[in-house]
């Protein structure tokens, strides 16, 4: 079976910029809520880039791993939730920005140290996304095996319509 294009695929273009368009006004919402201090922290920023390293890299462990899932849904939530909404929400550019504006602004220290807190933060609430959808997954899959294995005890004819594996489900596609 030939796999299709990405680049030829406006369902995907389509999940992308509708995504991208929520996760930029939730960014700019945070902007407005929670303004930057006078020490040149710019905490709106700051929760919209640490939201979205949590969320994107908590998704994307979660779908590595949920076989239950078609893999076009996993593609389009992929796209759509992480890359769409997850990168309409951080912002590189935003954040060199602020930090390149705090140094010219005479506040080099400051915003040196909130570069840092940005980054060291932004990959420890990675870990923790990955690390909450590991142990959601796990629940899922252990959720489906028992689910499985009670409907084969019992006879039931609809747990033979539940794909096993991933492989399993592939070929039902």
């Amino acid at each position: 079976m030939t796999k299709r294009s990405p680049l030829a695929d406006p369902q995907l273009y389509v999940v992308v910029f509708i995504g991208g368009a929520i996760g930029t006004c939730v960014r700019y919402l945070l902007g407005l809520a929670i303004p930057a201090t006078a020490a040149g922290f710019h905490f709106g920023t700051l929760a919209a880039n640490l939201l979205a390293c949590f969320v994107y890299a908590g998704l994307s462990a979660y779908l590595a791993q949920a076989d239950w899932i078609r893999p076009r849904k996993r593609e389009l939530v992929n796209r759509g939730a992480g890359m769409g909404v997850c990168g309409g929400l951080s912002t590189m550019s935003t954040l060199a920005l602020e930090g390149f504006t705090g140094i010219l602004g005479g506040q080099a220290w400051q915003a040196l140290l909130y570069l840092l807190v940005s980054v060291v933060c932004g990959l420890l609430v990675a870990f923790a996304g990955v690390w909450c959808a590991d142990r959601l997954a796990t629940g899922h899959r252990a959720e489906r095996t028992a689910t499985v294995g009670q409907a084969v005890r019992s006879g039931d004819s609809a747990a033979s319509d539940i794909p096993a594996n991933s492989a399993e489900q592939e070929a039902r596609q």
